[in-house]
């Protein structure tokens, strides 16, 4: 999670299919759940892109 977290910030973008692995994850520990909403909260917003 964190380096598909990173990646995405870093080219502010995310493919699709790694954005719909980031909806199914689970058995998510704290870091990563809070990783996960701050990521889909910047695809909602914009910040950073579906490709």
């Amino acid at each position: 999670m964190v380096e598909l977290y990173l990646n995405a910030k870093l080219h502010n973008r995310i493919s699709e299919d790694a954005y719909r692995s980031v909806l199914t994850l689970k058995n998510l520990d704290d870091q990563d759940l809070k990783l996960r909403s701050d990521l889909l909260r910047q695809v909602d917003n914009g910040s950073i892109r579906l490709t």
